[in-house]
């Protein structure tokens, strides 16, 4: 009886010692461990306040260009791009807003004026044909940024039909001047903003004009509650996954120094910053307590781009914040490879995970963000 006793203490004492744990955890983000059947992470509510937190779970992908049909329609898959995002679907659809950028113009009709090639081997020109909108649309995507280095790809004409074209479908869109400069879209009652820029781009919003990001910002920031900044820049290959921290150039073009630019976007009152363009994964930072992605890569390019090494790693973030003041709560990287002609698939040795774990480490160490070897992201 003495023993069942002292058993009976030390359960009790265990249990105390647990709830007191729990309750001093506070408004501190509760992630479950990695399931690929999950698609967000699970949030709390602050147990020190009669009010819940509301959490809004944010999607992100780097490039996608589902398929040409310049020079000729080679490029385009047998089902007309319907099962590219078969296994990123459920992901893309569970987040309150899914954003990715769409690399070229998507349209049907009048050819455009085309943008000179120095080399038509290497220098590519992207125009996807218009009925593979609803392939945006069905895989949960809600907002394309369209500052990159390829909207310009058939001049004027193709600007404005790839907008027309994506408008239509529902998307909202963000990146070239005069145009589509910013976004607003509203979830679970919180007005999300949106805004993309691209370096050394023709007509886009300009990453290297400092003084254009401020403007842009501070126009955009009393119109939304949490406000997105999304980048095409920094230079481009296998040899660049690190974070230089300084001004990138490649091909001669300066690609800007996505470090100042990101901060710079977050002093202004960004709450979240994605990037991409490299076409290879970079590291994640904490930048008070707001999240950054330096480079997301390529997500769905079935065509016309290498998938050899960490080109052909596709990670698909997803993040948690607060919409009250865009504070990171936690997130996810779920890895995905690309296969020519298929699109991305889940990749069971989580490699994109894995590579923007180390390059996390090595780049921003002081980061305060722990990354597991499956992708999910805390802060320290």
């Amino acid at each position: 009886m003495q023993k069942i006793r002292k058993t009976r203490n030390l359960f009790l004492l265990s249990l105390i010692v647990l709830t007191g744990f729990m309750l001093s955890c506070g408004a501190r983000s509760q992630c479950k461990p990695f399931d690929k059947s999950d698609t967000v992470c699970d949030s709390v509510a602050d147990t020190t306040s009669s009010q819940s937190i509301k959490i809004l779970t944010l999607a992100f992908v780097g490039d996608v260009m589902m398929g040409t049909n310049f020079p000729d329609n080679s490029y385009i898959t047998k089902d007309r791009g319907k099962s590219l995002f078969a296994d990123s679907r459920e992901i893309l659809r569970k987040a309150d807003l899914a954003i990715a950028n769409h690399e070229g113009t998507i349209y049907d009709g009048a050819e455009g004026e085309l943008r000179k090639m120095t080399n038509p081997r290497t220098y590519y020109i992207f125009r996807t044909p218009g009925d593979h909108v609803a392939n945006l649309v069905d895989a949960g995507f809600d907002v394309v940024g369209i500052a990159n280095n390829h909207s310009n790809d058939f001049g004027i004409t193709g600007r404005k039909l790839t907008l027309k074209t994506l408008r239509e479908a529902g998307l909202g869109v963000s990146g070239i001047k005069g145009m589509a400069e910013e976004c607003v879209v509203e979830r679970k009652g919180v007005k999300c903003g949106y805004l993309q820029f691209a370096a050394a781009c023709t007509n886009t919003l300009d990453l290297n004009n400092f003084e254009e990001v401020d403007r842009y910002i501070a126009a955009l920031r009393p119109k939304c509650d949490v406000l997105i900044v999304g980048f095409h820049g920094g230079a481009e290959g296998a040899g660049f996954t690190h974070v230089p921290k300084t001004t990138e150039y490649y091909v001669g073009e300066k690609r800007g120094d996505v470090v100042a630019f990101a901060h710079r976007c977050i002093d202004k009152g960004a709450d979240v910053v994605v990037g991409h363009g490299p076409h290879v994964p970079r590291a994640l930072e904490l930048y008070k307590d707001k999240i950054i992605a330096y480079s997301l890569g390529n997500f769905c390019t079935p065509y016309r781009m290498s998938y050899s090494g960490a080109c052909g790693l596709a990670p698909l973030l997803t993040v948690e914040i607060n919409a009250d003041n865009g504070t990171f709560s936690c997130g996810r990287i779920y890895s995905f490879r690309q296969q020519r002609g298929v699109g991305p698939r889940l990749d069971p040795d989580n490699a994109a995970a894995r590579l923007m774990k180390s390059l996390t480490e090595t780049d921003f160490p002081e980061a305060n963000l722990w990354i597991s070897e499956e992708g999910d992201i805390n802060k320290q």
